[in-house]
């Protein structure tokens, strides 16, 4: 199961840490950020183990507002379980 704080090293090698988790139209999309970049990020559908990444602006634009809300109820959570 995936969670908000949970690193990940992905096939290029990098390491993300999963920022934020919603849900759409029951499917389930995490916001990750690059552990040594801050400035590279992934918005991916998560199925199983598997990330999908969004390329559709509609959803990312939905999407994005969706994270804001979510980082805004649990972001002092994650910082302070991973400080």
């Amino acid at each position: 199961m995936l969670e908000h704080g949970e690193t990940w090293t992905l096939s290029d090698g990098n390491k993300y840490t999963v920022v934020s988790i919603v849900k759409e139209n029951d499917k389930k999309y995490v916001y990750l950020i690059n552990h040594t970049e801050l400035e590279k990020y992934i918005i991916a559908e998560y199925i199983g183990d598997d990330l999908i990444e969004v390329d559709s602006p509609e959803l990312l634009e939905s999407l994005i507002v969706k994270f804001n809300e979510d980082l805004k109820e649990n972001l002092p959570r994650i910082i302070s379980e991973n400080i």
